[in-house]
């Protein structure tokens, strides 16, 4: 597998910035802030491996039609 290290761009690094920090803030205000941060980190692995299994398949998929 080929591995792409990209450094993050000013603009994905405030893209990033705009979806933290009203999450921590909503994080902070609630009562059980460890609950809270805990259920979003599992909603956010959940994610990031359906769009890493998409990912493969696509991969897969397109390297299969290569061959064809």
């Amino acid at each position: 597998m080929k591995r792409l290290n990209h450094p993050l761009s000013p603009n994905t690094e405030a893209d990033l910035q705009k979806l933290v920090e009203p999450l921590a803030s909503y994080i902070a205000a609630v009562a059980r802030p460890r609950i809270v941060l805990t259920v979003s980190l599992i909603l956010l692995f959940e994610n990031l491996q359906l769009i890493n299994k998409a990912a493969n398949q696509h991969l897969a998929s397109s390297s299969e039609n290569r061959i064809a």
